[in-house]
C-alpha cells in the first residue's frame, strides 16, 4: 500500500474541514438561518455580506447567540427552528465537484482521512451519511466534541490525535481563514482551498499550500 508524500514529508493523513471544503452548504445554511429568523424574529439573518462572512465561520450555538443577543427564549425557539429547517435543506447539499473521487484516491493510496469541523454531528451526519463520505472517514471531531471551535487548534489536534499520525506529516484542509490558523495552531501542513466559502480571507492567513481544486489535494500528496 503506497503512502503519499508531499516534498517535505510522508504524508499520513489529510484532515478535512467540512462545510465550503468537502461540502457545497453555504446555500442550504443560508436559507435555514434566513426560515428560522423570519420565524422567531420577524425578517431574515443574515443577510449584509459581512453578517454573512461572520455567521457561516461560527459553530450554531455561537450563531444563535448573537442573534438571539442574551435573549434565551429567542436562542431556544431559533435553534430549534434553524434545527428543523436544515434537516430539509441538507437534502440539496452535495460534495463539491472531484470530492469523492479525491477521497477514494486518498484512501486507496493508504492516507488515513480525518474531519475536524465546527459543524453539529447531526448536521454533519444527514450529509456524510446520505453522500457516503463517512464511509471513507476514520476519525472525525465536531463542534459538540470541543470546548473551543476554531480558530483554536482543539478540533484539528483531536483529528490527528484521534488517528494516531504526526502533525508534521498531516494536511489540514480548510476553505476560511480560521482553518489556516487552526491548523498552524495544530502544527499541521496547512491546505486552503479557493472553491470555498472564504477564498479571500484565507488568503490572507498564508496556508502553506492553495488549491483550486479536490484533485490537487491528492497531488499536493504525491511523491
Amino acid at each position: 500500500m503506497r503512502v503519499m508524500t508531499t516534498a517535505q514529508a510522508t504524508i499520513q493523513a489529510v484532515v478535512f474541514d467540512w462545510d465550503g471544503t468537502l461540502m457545497d452548504s453555504k446555500a442550504a445554511l443560508l436559507a435555514s438561518y434566513h426560515e428560522a429568523t423570519t420565524k422567531v424574529l420577524g425578517e431574515p439573518f443574515p443577510v449584509e455580506p459581512a453578517d454573512i462572512e461572520q455567521i457561516v465561520q461560527l459553530r450554531a450555538l455561537e450563531s444563535f447567540t448573537i442573534i438571539a443577543r442574551g435573549d434565551q427564549e429567542v436562542y431556544d425557539r431559533v435553534a430549534e427552528a434553524f434545527h428543523d429547517a436544515y434537516r430539509r435543506n441538507a437534502q440539496t447539499t452535495q460534495p463539491f465537484p472531484g470530492t469523492m473521487e479525491m477521497l477514494r484516491a486518498l484512501k486507496d493510496a493508504g492516507v488515513k482521512i480525518g474531519i475536524a469541523t465546527s459543524k453539529a454531528r447531526a448536521r454533519m451526519d444527514l450529509e456524510g451519511v446520505r453522500t457516503g463520505i463517512n464511509d471513507l472517514v476514520d476519525f472525525s471531531v465536531t463542534g459538540d466534541d470541543v470546548q473551543d471551535a476554531k480558530p483554536a487548534p482543539e478540533a484539528v489536534a483531536r483529528a490527528i490525535a484521534g488517528l494516531g499520525v504526526e502533525p508534521g506529516r498531516t494536511l489540514y484542509v480548510g476553505d476560511g481563514p480560521n482553518d489556516v490558523i487552526a491548523g498552524k495552531g495544530a502544527s499541521a501542513i496547512t491546505v486552503g482551498v479557493s472553491f470555498g466559502f472564504h477564498p479571500a480571507e484565507m488568503r490572507e492567513e498564508h496556508p502553506d499550500h492553495v488549491v483550486d481544486t479536490p484533485g490537487e489535494i491528492v497531488a499536493l500528496a504525491r511523491p
